[in-house]
C-alpha cells in the first residue's frame, strides 16, 4: 500500500516528465521491442509445445549434458536465449517446465545464462542506429554470448536435485492448436513487456530531468531500463560498458522475466549473482576483443 501511495506522488509531482518519458517508451516499443522480440517469443513457446526428434537429441545431448548438466530439451531455450532477446529464453524455459520436460530446478538453472539482448537489437537497434556501427553491435553481442555460455559451464556445478521423469507430461497438442497457444502466449508476453518499458521509461526521464552528472545519470537509466540507457550510453560510455549493461539486462527487464516465469521459481540472490558475473565477464570479453582487433575499432570509432 505504501509503495503504491509513493508511486502515485511520483506520478503528481512528475507527471510532465514521466508523460514524456512513456511516450518516449511506447516508440522505443513499436520501433524496437515488438519487431525485435515478438517472433521469438512464439518460437519460444512452440519450442516446449512438442518433444524434439530422437537424431536431434542424440546430437545435441552431450552439448548439454556435458556442459550444462540440462537434458537435451533445453537446446532450444538455449539458442533462442542467445539470440531472441531477454525474454526468449524464459519463454522456452517456461514452456518446457509448463508441459513437464523439464523440471522447476532445471528451469531455474537456464535463467542463469540464457538472459541475453538477442542479435536484432544487438547489431541492428544498438550498433546500426544508437552507435552507427554494426561492427560495434557485433562485437557487443559476441562479448555477451561468449560470457552467457561460461555463466552456463558455472551453472553446471549447481545443485539440481528434483528429476523431470517425477513430472507428469501434458498431452502435445496438435500443431495449428500449438501455434495459436504460441501466438496468444506470446501476445500476452509483449504486452507485459512493453507495459514495463513505458513504465520504466517515465522513470527514467524523470531520472534524465533532474540528475546533472552524466556519468550518474546514464548509469542509473542503464540500471533500469537498457534501451533508453543504450541510448545515453552509446554518447559517452565505453563499448565494454555498454556491453556489461546488455549482459546485466536491467530492473525493467528482470521484472519481465519474473513476471513471465509463472511455472517455476527463481531464487533471487543466485539470479543477481549471475546476472553480476555475466556483466564482469561481458565487459572482459568484449576489453580482450578490442584489444586483438585494433584496427576495427578506430574504423568504428571514426564512423560513430
Amino acid at each position: 500500500m505504501v509503495s503504491g501511495v509513493l508511486f502515485f506522488a511520483f506520478l503528481i509531482v512528475f507527471a510532465e516528465e514521466f508523460k514524456n518519458g512513456f511516450m518516449t517508451g511506447l516508440k522505443n516499443c513499436s520501433e524496437t521491442v515488438i519487431p525485435s522480440v515478438f517472433p521469438f517469443l512464439i518460437a519460444a513457446s512452440l519450442s516446449g509445445s512438442g518433444n524434439i526428434p530422437k537424431p536431434i537429441q542424440k546430437a545435441v545431448s552431450f552439448f548439454t549434458e556435458t556442459i550444462f548438466r540440462l537434458p537435451s530439451e533445453t537446446v532450444f531455450a538455449f539458442i533462442l536465449g542467445q539470440t531472441g532477446g531477454y525474454l526468449s529464453g524464459v519463454k522456452s524455459a517456461n514452456s518446457l517446465c509448463e508441459t513437464g520436460r523439464i523440471s522447476d530446478s532445471q528451469a531455474e538453472k537456464l535463467m542463469f545464462f540464457c538472459i541475453n539482448p538477442g542479435i536484432g537489437f544487438a547489431v541492428n537497434a544498438l550498433g546500426s542506429i544508437m552507435l552507427s556501427s554494426r561492427n560495434s553491435g557485433r562485437i557487443i553481442f559476441l562479448s555477451v554470448c561468449i560470457s552467457s555460455l561460461i555463466c552456463g559451464i558455472i551453472s553446471r556445478f549447481l545443485p539440481c536435485s528434483e528429476i523431470t521423469v517425477t513430472k507428469k507430461r501434458n498431452k502435445i497438442p496438435p500443431f495449428s492448436q500449438a501455434v495459436i497457444n504460441s501466438v496468444s502466449s506470446g501476445t500476452f508476453s509483449l504486452l507485459t513487456a512493453c507495459a514495463f518499458v513505458c513504465i520504466f521509461s517515465g522513470i527514467t526521464a524523470v531520472i534524465e530531468a533532474y540528475i546533472p552528472d552524466g556519468a550518474i545519470k546514464t548509469s542509473a537509466i542503464c540500471l533500469l531500463e537498457i534501451t533508453n540507457g543504450c541510448i545515453f550510453a552509446s554518447e559517452e560510455m565505453s563499448l565494454p560498458f555498454i556491453s556489461a549493461m546488455c549482459a546485466f539486462g536491467g530492473i525493467c527487464v528482470h521484472m519481465q522475466i519474473f513476471a513471465s516465469a509463472d511455472k517455476f521459481r527463481i531464487r533471487l540472490p543466485l539470479f543477481y549473482i549471475f546476472r553480476i558475473i555475466h556483466a564482469v565477464l561481458s565487459f572482459l570479453i568484449c576489453s580482450m576483443i578490442i584489444s586483438l582487433f585494433p584496427n576495427e575499432l578506430q574504423a568504428m570509432v571514426n564512423v560513430t
